[in-house]
């Protein structure tokens, strides 16, 4: 569990709610009896491994904004200082016998070559930016990992939760979470439960409710758009307030499939477990686990 409220109440980690998800039984072993992982995932090592480039992706971006801003204040310079040696109104097709007394011509060339590397470093900042996921409109207010963006975590009090989401955005003067599921190949419910949570607590530390948020799926970084409505809110508390019941000493109640219990890390403390068997075809792969 993320930590204690000022009032003795467990808060409850965005992720330990899609964790929950899957599985009662696997997140208690896990986040309140802190059973220790059979051993560390290689998949959540190279999970990381991609969320750092992802986040270097945004940096790059930035700072090739940086220097688009730079680039353009040097050409504003340059024509002011363009104008100042030029103040009769000398024509243009005449700036050419004049370059050797005012350096004309070079500043001529010096705004070219600017608008060229301009040209050039927009290019290449709409590609990292398409490549991670979001549109070059967006605008970026927090990239956990970004050394130029800091991250934003949130810890209620108020509602027992507490996340930090991979970006914040900002739409229409709304800010929106975003998510990153590097090595998830589709949606999942408990992507979708993590997402709604940080939902609630954008709703209460930047004061409007989030109509959406965002979910980047696997290496391309597939958007997906989950809609911020009452009916996913409403299930989403439903597992806050079944997690709750179990951490004031409530039942479990085990959600035991094979396919799911052959990834569980803590599956050898498990009375529940069900991965001994073959899933028929009927049983699907998992369901929206």
């Amino acid at each position: 569990m993320a930590t204690v409220g000022q009032e003795g109440q467990h808060i409850i980690a965005a992720g330990e709610v899609g964790a929950f998800s899957v599985c009662p039984q696997s997140w208690k072993l896990k986040w309140v009896d802190k059973a220790k992982p059979q051993s560390v995932v290689g998949g959540a090592i190279l999970g990381q491994e991609l969320h750092r480039d992802w986040s270097r992706m945004f940096d790059e971006s930035l700072l090739l904004g940086q220097w688009i801003r730079y680039l353009t204040v040097l050409i504003c310079t340059a024509l002011v200082v363009f104008i100042l040696l030029n103040p009769q109104g000398v024509p243009i097709e005449r700036l050419s016998a004049l370059s050797v007394r005012n350096h004309g011509l070079q500043l001529v060339l010096l705004v070219g070559a600017a608008l060229l590397v301009i040209r050039s470093f927009s290019r290449a900042a709409r590609k990292r930016r398409k490549a991670s996921g979001l549109e070059a409109k967006s605008i970026m207010v927090s990239i956990e990992g970004s050394t130029m963006l800091p991250e934003r975590e949130y810890i209620s009090q108020r509602q027992g939760l507490a996340g930090k989401p991979d970006a914040l955005i900002e739409e229409n003067g709304l800010i929106i979470p975003v998510e990153r599921k590097p090595l998830a190949k589709k949606l999942r419910d408990r992507y979708v439960a993590q997402l709604l949570v940080y939902m609630r607590l954008v709703e209460e530390f930047e004061g409007r409710r989030p109509p959406h948020g965002y979910l980047l799926i696997g290496p391309s970084c597939r958007r997906i758009k989950v809609d911020n409505t009452e009916a996913k809110q409403r299930w989403v508390q439903g597992l806050i307030d079944q997690m709750r019941s179990i951490l004031g000493g409530g039942p479990v109640h085990p959600a035991p499939h094979p396919i799911k219990c052959s990834k569980c890390d803590v599956r050898d403390r498990c009375d529940a477990r069900d991965d001994l068997r073959v899933p028929s075809p009927e049983g699907g792969g998992g369901g929206s686990a």
